[in-house]
């Protein structure tokens, strides 16, 4: 054991012997911090962290663990890193007007997060864009369509739009119309729609149903229902009721037609 401890005191003692461990122990460190990086970030995910906004938040602390442990090795070797923080300095501004659209994603990425129009599972659609939010990177947002595609959309390009958060609110309004014919009883047709709201327990009371006829339409009557449910109830409720107003319709003899034109031909009779 002495010989040994005498040796390890020896090598030490050769400066680039110990800038070589050194640098080593950085790397270590390093590698440590990103270790619990990504501990710290699942924790918090578990405690109501927005998991959307894991990827950016671990992209930013992990480059930035990237970047001061360049800059600590190059330090350790003799590199003047006072020298190189200023070169860097200079170039910015060419390497900003080069990445001004990388930079713009990076902006609105946190402008993302801080402000939240949307979390990790929300379904919102912002322009051509549709999908289900998966999270929020430095530079793009990933997104799973209804159909199972995935989706990347720079951030820039869903900040700078509107969007349309169909899971934010708890509740939303379903409507549901439907045309009949001009011979049929709008009272009755009205009467089977409220009969059919008022005795499903997930239709909300309040805001209270509408019931009405909507529009004299070329070929038919519109009659129309709306009512409030929850945001989980909408579209089985819009794919329950959609079919059952057809059923109930048609038991009650009331019809949906078709549409209708009338056509007058004209003949011109030559006299002989």
């Amino acid at each position: 054991m002495e010989f040994l401890q005498g040796g390890m005191a020896l090598l030490l003692q050769h400066s680039l012997v110990q800038r070589l461990v050194l640098a080593l122990v950085v790397l270590a460190l390093a590698k440590l911090l990103l270790f619990l990086l990504k501990h710290i970030l699942a924790k918090a995910v578990v405690r109501g962290m927005d998991a959307s906004a894991k990827p950016l938040v671990y992209s930013l602390f992990s480059y930035a663990i990237y970047v001061v442990t360049l800059l600590l090795v190059l330090h350790i070797a003799g590199v003047n890193t006072a020298g190189l923080v200023a070169l860097v300095g200079a170039a910015s501004l060419a390497v900003g007007l080069a990445l001004k659209d990388a930079l713009a994603n990076i902006a609105s990425g946190l402008l993302l997060m801080f402000l939240r129009p949307f979390k990790a599972g929300d379904y919102i659609e912002c322009g051509q864009v549709k999908g289900r939010i998966k999270g929020i990177g430095l530079f793009n947002t990933t997104l799973v369509s209804l159909d199972g595609l995935y989706i990347s959309a720079p951030n820039s390009s869903l900040w700078g739009s509107p969007i349309v958060n169909f899971s934010k609110n708890a509740t939303r309004r379903l409507e549901i119309s439907v045309g009949i014919g001009y011979g049929d009883s709008t009272d009755a047709a009205l009467g089977i729609l409220r009969d059919l709201v008022e005795n499903e327990p997930r239709f909300l009371k309040e805001p209270a149903p509408q019931f009405f006829v909507a529009a004299l339409s070329d070929s038919a009557v519109n009659v129309s229902f709306r009512a409030w449910a929850r945001n989980s109830d909408y579209f089985d409720l819009l794919w329950t009721y959609t079919d059952e107003v057809k059923r109930r319709f048609d038991a009650a003899g009331i019809t949906i037609p078709f549409p209708q034109r009338t056509v007058h031909m004209v003949q011109d009779v030559q006299e002989k």
